[in-house]
């Protein structure tokens, strides 16, 4: 009579664990999310935007979803991020598109010379566009997009000559961002100079080159600023990032899971990635200020006329991408309105 006592007790400890535990937000394994970033654990985006995010997807789920974040390249080289989600080496990662060159050629729209108004709009203009022209989403189509967002407008930073005006630019040397960018610089007269934003510092101390393309923060982060004398600020230029996730990842995921994601990527997160951009580079400015740099405005008349010399790149890409298939036009038309609205 004991032993069958004792069974029926353990009968009721085991039924009352299946129908109790799981309400109570206890499981029986917790999913990880493995995150991969080529960039240190202290990057912008690491410390507000993503950790938090992963902060309100646990909450979201009753801490069924733990988000554990591989930064500073721990899960391959800085241009192979795309590569690591997409083959499912990482569940998601965070990186640029021009790391793989001419994979995402119709993204590259927003990086076409003076596009950019806020990171925040621009970042929004994105998402929109992405969800408007099925093009734009068969270039993802390999992985799950989560978000779509861009630095603040990069201006021109020099060590001894200040940029303010056209003739300025004529003959010096510049580190370059992006195949669009090198395009306008020799428009204007400069000479880019390709090398990766890591090889810029020594680059500037042995005279290599006499400026480079950046944005405030990273003239800052990359110690740039303990060499540059000068920022000019316009909205030249920004580059495309984004936030991807292996597709098997995706589709093994449970549907409360994936609705949680939903619910907090997307525009939601591309908004987000923006703005904390934007409110990090009034502050990053002053960091570089302290580090002596200056800052110059270049003026509205010579603005216009780096737009006017640059506008032929975008009837190239219109060319280039219609002679492909693509409806580029109203891509381009598309991109201008969203980030204007």
């Amino acid at each position: 009579m004991r032993k069958t006592n004792v069974w029926s007790v353990f009968l009721v400890i085991a039924i009352c664990a299946v129908f109790v535990l799981p309400s109570s937000g206890v499981y029986a394994k917790t999913i990880e999310l493995k995150f991969a970033t080529g960039f240190g654990p202290k990057h912008t985006m690491q410390t507000k935007v993503f950790e938090p995010w992963a902060a309100k997807l646990s909450e979201m789920t009753n801490g069924k979803v733990k988000v554990v974040f591989f930064p500073g390249g721990a899960l391959g080289k800085t241009p192979d991020h795309y590569d690591l989600a997409e083959k499912g080496i990482a569940d998601i990662s965070y990186t640029l598109q021009d790391y793989t060159p001419g994979r995402f050629p119709l993204t590259s729209v927003f990086e076409l010379p003076f596009m950019i108004t806020t990171a925040t709009q621009t970042s929004r203009a994105m998402w929109k566009a992405y969800e408007k022209f099925p093009e734009l989403q068969k270039e993802y189509g390999k992985v799950k997009l989560l978000a779509l967002f861009c630095h603040p407008a990069g201006g021109f930073n020099t060590v001894n000559k200040p940029v303010k005006t056209i003739e300025d630019l004529k003959g010096m040397k510049f580190r370059t961002a992006s195949p669009h960018v090198t395009e306008a610089l020799k428009m204007f007269g400069a000479v880019p100079v390709n090398m990766p934003v890591t090889e810029t510092y020594t680059a500037l101390e042995r005279g290599v080159i006499e400026g480079t393309v950046l944005p405030w923060e990273g003239n800052f982060v990359f110690k740039l600023a303990e060499l540059l004398k000068y920022g000019t600020e316009t909205e030249f230029y920004t580059m495309n990032m984004m936030v991807v996730m292996n597709k098997r990842k995706w589709d093994s995921l449970p549907e409360d899971v994936k609705k949680a994601i939903d619910q907090t990527t997307g525009m939601v997160m591309s908004t987000e990635a923006g703005k904390v951009y934007d409110d990090t580079n009034g502050p990053m400015r002053d960091l570089c200020v302290k580090k002596g740099m200056q800052v110059l405005q270049l003026p509205l008349e010579e603005k216009k006329k780096l737009e006017a010399l640059s506008m032929p790149i975008r009837t190239k890409w219109v060319e280039e991408m219609q002679s492909k298939g693509f409806p580029a036009q109203a891509i381009l038309d598309s991109a201008v309105t969203f980030t204007n609205e």
